[in-house]
């Protein structure tokens, strides 16, 4: 009985080590958000998925994820930065007078999205706004900084892509944020180092590169589901 007893439990165990092993040499790679990280490569189709599964499928990358909000924290949404760099241009034309040109100054709010929407559609032209396309905008200084820390892993897959890296070694490596200077918000806004992480206000008729993202908004429903 002891034996017969044994030999049961033996071949239970060999029994589920088969079964793991087969859904293991059966498992389909998850590229839902869930699975969603900085790196990542979104498509002109609107797909996310890594750059190997993107080329795989034939589909052409536009952008590299470099934060993914799976916690909700602002409201669960995910970031991705263009494969190019804008030409430099002034952050207010600077044939016109200085002017707040009504985005946020909050230094800590991811509001890029709605800032450049305020500086496409202001009275005073802004000719940054004007050079990112309508899926992109600039990004605030708190965007700048999510992506200045994810900024090694972006440039990896960026230069896979074919794209322009973040010339994150050069001290020279300042982006116009779209956040524009509490109490000086007609003549400065602030500009973002990829190089060290240091924010500083600057005369907005300055000519400064933009790096444009995007913003891609998570399920509620798969979220509330997790």
């Amino acid at each position: 009985m002891m034996k017969t007893r044994i030999f049961t439990k033996l071949f239970y165990a060999l029994l589920a080590t088969m079964l793991l092993t087969s859904c293991d040499e059966h498992f389909e790679e998850d590229f839902s958000w869930h699975s969603w990280m900085p790196g990542m490569v979104y498509s002109t189709n609107g797909n996310v998925t890594t750059y190997d599964k993107c080329i795989e499928n034939g589909n052409t990358p536009e952008a590299v994820l470099f934060y993914v909000d799976a916690a909700d924290e602002i409201s669960g949404i995910a970031y991705a930065v263009s494969l190019n760099t804008s030409s430099l241009d002034a952050f207010s034309n600077p044939d016109t007078i200085y002017v707040a040109q009504g985005t946020s100054t909050d230094i800590n709010a991811c509001d890029g999205e709605s800032n450049t929407t305020a500086l496409r559609y202001g009275k005073i032209e802004s000719p940054i706004a004007l050079s990112v396309q309508a899926k992109f905008f600039i990004p605030s200084v708190s965007e700048m900084y999510k992506l200045y820390a994810a900024r090694h892993i972006v440039n990896a897959t960026i230069e896979r892509c074919g794209g322009i890296v973040l010339p994150v070694d050069s001290v020279d490596c300042w982006y116009w944020t779209s956040t524009e200077c509490e109490g000086a918000a007609t003549d400065r806004a602030w500009r973002f180092s990829l190089y060290s992480g240091r924010f500083e206000s600057t005369d907005k008729h300055t000519s400064l590169p933009v790096r444009p993202i995007m913003m891609i908004r998570l399920n509620k429903e798969e979220q509330n589901h997790k």
